[in-house]
């Protein structure tokens, strides 16, 4: 749909046009437009026309919002990429945020929850499975979850467990997972992201990497792990017992 006196140039999109092509609605594109998370379109006439920067960013915002991140954290990955960044950043910056575990997350309401997991949840149950991050709450008494972890997090609410050693447990594993997090992302910035900001590399070998780097990383931990608790166990029943009269 064109005004009078405006045409479209090969490569341009009306914004229905954009809307569509991005699988979004005209009024959703409106708002990150709105929001700063679009560059401004060409204007002719009563007409704004978009390209192929606007689609690209959009497609990242929705690959993002897809992967659980929230409105402030993709307007700060947007505001580090320069409007006419190339396609090959947007890849970039896709497959470094992308999540190591291919589950995407969703937004429900406690109604839609409980018709997630076939049952009523009580306010202790909610707040364990806020506690070990199965759920995360975001706003409107809405949560966000991944349904092969609030899977894994209903199971564990079925063993014979008090509910704070499960709790407690979920801490450890969350606690050393981020250490192990922490340090893989620092390494990751040093010997990939570096280089490939100086030149040394380009996007293809960084997506490249990291679509091999996950899986193995995620299963030498797994091994990693399933070591140290053979030694753990090993070392229980080296011990020697307590003495109860000391």
């Amino acid at each position: 749909m064109t005004g009078a006196g405006s045409t479209a140039v090969d490569g341009e999109l009306t914004v229905d046009e954009l809307a569509a092509r991005t699988g979004m609605t005209v009024r959703t594109v409106r708002f990150y437009a709105s929001e700063g998370l679009l560059p401004p379109p060409e204007r002719r006439g009563r007409i704004a026309y978009y390209d192929a920067r606007h689609r690209m960013r959009l497609e990242l915002i929705r690959t993002l919002q897809e992967h659980g991140y929230t409105l402030a954290a993709i307007e700060r990955v947007l505001a580090r990429m320069p409007h006419d960044a190339a396609p090959a950043e947007y890849a970039v910056q896709a497959a470094v945020l992308a999540p190591w575990l291919p589950d995407q997350s969703e937004e429900l309401d406690r109604a839609g929850l409980e018709r997630r997991v076939g049952r009523r949840l009580d306010d202790e149950q909610l707040s364990y499975l806020t506690s070990i991050g199965a759920l995360v709450p975001v706003e409107d008494g809405r949560y966000r979850t991944a349904p092969v972890q609030l899977g894994h997090a209903l199971e564990l609410m079925q063993l014979p467990v008090a509910p704070e050693v499960l709790a407690e447990s979920a801490a450890i594993i969350d606690e050393h997972a981020t250490a192990v997090a922490n340090g893989l992302t620092d390494v990751f910035v040093r010997a990939i992201w570096g280089p490939y900001q100086r030149g040394e590399i380009d996007h293809e070998q960084v997506v490249a990497l990291l679509e091999r780097m996950r899986p193995l990383a995620i299963q030498g931990l797994i091994s990693s792990f399933g070591r140290a608790a053979d030694h753990a166990a090993r070392r229980r029943v080296d011990a020697p017992e307590p003495n109860p009269a000391e």
